[in-house]
């Protein structure tokens, strides 16, 4: 039953998306300074209303001293969100419900003000094989800057679970915390 369900869920967003009559990438430059690349697309599916996708991959950290300081090292994160335009879609303010789930070799904070802002107050040094799901929302402005150009500014937060081995290699469980977990000033180019 839950396959079929699935199965009925997918086929109706793929309907709507293929219907999409515009679609834009999307680039969060935020993103480097955090050791990883991002890309996404956003998708209108009816005059207010938004699906996006967005993946973010970390290939260096530029945080790492000597393993006192990291933030985070090497994964994966991917987001789906749904939008819904004040104006219409691509144009002014909007909220968004979004879902993020991630998967990172190492993870680690020490850095007291972003393991309690951005990780829940889940940041540990020598965590290894962190899983972590969030479910948040955001709120945003969409800039047009010209036909095809704009600036997407947002932030967003929810709840956060986490699970990790800590530096003994035991499986340690966050429970859920609140946690801002969204934060973008995203170029974006329409087609």
């Amino acid at each position: 039953m839950k396959k079929l369900f699935v199965s009925l869920i997918a086929v109706f967003a793929m309907a709507n998306i293929s219907m999409a009559q515009e679609a834009a990438i999307k680039w969060n430059p935020l993103y480097l300074g955090l050791g990883s690349v991002n890309l996404g697309m956003e998708f209108s599916v009816a005059p207010k209303w938004t699906l996006a996708f967005e993946g973010t991959a970390t290939i260096w950290n530029p945080w790492k001293n000597n393993g006192d300081n990291s933030i985070y090292g090497n994964g994966w994160m991917g987001t789906f969100e749904a939008r819904w335009y004040t104006c219409e879609a691509f144009n002014g303010h909007h909220i968004g419900l979004y879902g993020t789930v991630g998967r990172y070799g190492q993870a680690s904070s020490t850095m007291d003000f972003f393991n309690t802002l951005c990780l829940g107050g889940l940041g540990t040094a020598g965590a290894t094989n962190l899983k972590v799901a969030m479910l948040g929302l955001s709120y945003g402005y969409y800039l047009k800057l010209n036909h095809g150009w704009g600036l997407d500014f947002y932030v967003g937060g929810g709840l956060l679970y986490g699970m990790w081995n800590n530096a003994k290699g035991e499986e340690v469980k966050s429970g859920i915390k609140g946690s801002l977990s969204r934060l973008g000033v995203v170029l974006s180019y329409k087609f």
